[in-house]
């Protein structure tokens, strides 16, 4: 059964559908991007390392030896007829003095922020004393109204504490935070051109309908996600975790290979007739094979939800599918099909993308229906935070502002930590492209180990990834056993064409040139 299913007549449970679709983009989680220039020294914004394991110290094998320390004494008996001397308590310790001079730290980052004498209006939204930086989000989409503001209230924390350690070098930061409402890039997008310095942490849904204007007026960004290949590979940007539209990350399909290598050989992918959701599918038939995966078939399902699943779980099980990768949203659609599959007694091991690590997902499978479901990650989990000390940092941050933890919200976070490590390297010259230089001279991005490793200025899908399941009301971790670690292996990287990428117009560097000549 294909695309010509049944609308479902509920509008109520079409648009969540759709919605969490918009959502799905948002996580679908070496080319040089910035203008020419010289670039400031990787050192100046790597992430901390960690002393050498093996390192060990040495003994001082010509210092003296410590003297022999005599014998005391015995006291003199004491004298019967003295009065007793008074107990004397031990003092208490004086506590220490808190050190001013301490770094504050985001797991092993030191925060960008902090105090300082830069002057100077040296690019648009910067001042003697602030910086105008813009986000946003889709909040005003009706039909799904807050759609993505996760995200922008994440950022909205993180700005707040950054301000409070002392802005950027002593700027304080101005967020203006654009609704983007799905349809209305183009049109936040030419305020965004007269407004602020840069676009930091923002996601738009059909991002690619701003960037002709973007690339125009020369606005750069580091965004939370990209959607589109047309932004994935744009000048003028680098994402904390890229997603490019050329290579697919392939830690879930391995991961999920070691733990049922006799399910893979009879899979089907399930996704949405819907553009986003056809793209991530394509990408993962394309690559999923050179794991041992072989899809028998691929079902379309309509994006606003079915009258019926049923036909759909009974042509997976005529066909002997032990394996599904489904692209779409957790609520409703993929909780009505799991549950049609239940009472139809068909059993098998569910892949699906990183939109079903929401509070949502889960507390929906009281029930278990949605057991067996795994999840790639490429961030730590919330539930991992006495593990991280990065998490730990996030979360409180979060806390401070009163903002629930979110996916979206780790991914928004991020990029703006990556924006203000290359903003503050540029000291009281700010501008556009010493921000873009700084941040492509990093050698490796981690966030403070919040997220897996990556080098933003390769553009390139990550190596390493984590894999969750779905049990009940939690998440549990599946692969790799040790909470707070990613597992790593060079071949998860696999390059992949789709027409969207051809569509792109990418060059030798793999930068979309389809509105830049530059």
């Amino acid at each position: 059964m294909t695309g010509g299913a049944t609308m479902k007549r509920n509008g109520i449970g079409g648009v969540a559908a759709l919605a969490a679709v918009f959502a799905l983009a948002a996580s679908a989680c070496g080319a040089d991007r910035s203008e020419t220039g010289t670039a400031v020294p990787t050192t100046a914004l790597a992430p901390a390392e960690a002393p050498d394991a093996e390192t060990s110290a040495e003994s001082d094998a010509g210092a003296e030896p410590a003297p022999t320390t005599e014998a005391a004494p015995e006291p003199d008996e004491p004298d019967a007829g003295a009065e007793p001397a008074p107990t004397t308590e031990p003092a208490a310790p004086e506590p220490d003095e808190p050190d001013e001079s301490a770094v504050p730290m985001f797991g092993n980052l030191e925060w960008p922020c902090g105090p300082g004498d830069a002057v100077g209006a040296t690019d648009q939204g910067v001042s003697d004393d602030r910086i105008v930086i813009g986000g946003g989000d889709d909040r005003g989409f009706v039909g799904a109204p807050g759609l993505n503001r996760a995200q922008t209230e994440a950022l909205e924390a993180f700005v707040a504490y950054c301000n409070s350690l002392g802005g950027i070098n002593g700027r304080t930061l101005e967020l203006v935070a654009y609704d983007a409402a799905i349809f209305e890039v183009a049109a936040r997008m030419a305020e965004a051109c007269d407004q602020v310095f840069m676009l930091v942490g923002q996601g738009f849904s059909l991002d690619q309908l701003g960037e002709e204007l973007r690339q125009g007026c020369g606005l750069a960004s580091v965004p939370a996600w990209s959607v589109s290949a047309d932004f994935a590979h744009a000048p003028l940007m680098y994402q904390s975790v890229p997603n490019p539209g050329d290579q697919q990350a392939m830690s879930q399909a391995y991961q999920v290979a070691s733990l049922f290598p006799d399910a893979i050989g009879d899979s089907a992918a399930m996704f949405a007739n819907f553009g986003a959701t056809i793209e991530t599918k394509d990408k993962v038939v394309a690559s999923w094979p050179d794991a041992g995966y072989q899809f028998d078939l691929e079902i379309s399902y309509n994006v606003l939800g079915e009258e019926d699943w049923t036909p759909f779980v009974l042509q997976l099980k005529d066909a002997g599918i032990a394996h599904v990768h489904y692209v779409g949203s957790c609520i409703p659609n993929y909780q009505e099909l799991r549950q049609a599959a239940v009472v139809n007694d068909f059993e098998a091991v569910w892949t699906v993308e990183a939109n079903f690590y929401e509070a949502i997902c889960a507390e929906a499978n009281a029930d278990g229906a949605m057991d067996d479901t795994y999840i790639r990650l490429v961030h730590i989990p919330f539930e991992e935070a006495d593990s991280s000390e990065a998490m730990r940092d996030f979360l409180a941050v979060l806390e401070a502002s009163g903002v629930e933890p979110s996916l979206l919200g780790m991914q928004s976070a991020t990029s703006f930590l990556l924006w203000a490590a290359g903003a503050r390297a540029c000291g009281s010259e700010l501008t556009r492209q010493c921000v873009l230089e700084n941040v492509g001279a990093l050698d490796v991005w981690t966030a403070g180990g919040i997220q897996v490793p990556t080098v933003p200025h390769d553009n390139d899908t990550p190596v390493c990834g984590l894999l969750l399941e779905l049990e009940g009301t939690s998440y549990r971790r599946a692969a790799p056993s040790e909470p707070g670690t990613f597992e790593c292996e060079s071949s998860w990287r696999v390059t992949v064409t789709t027409d969207a990428v051809e569509a792109a117009a990418l060059d030798e560097n793999r930068v979309s040139r389809l509105y830049s000549t530059g």
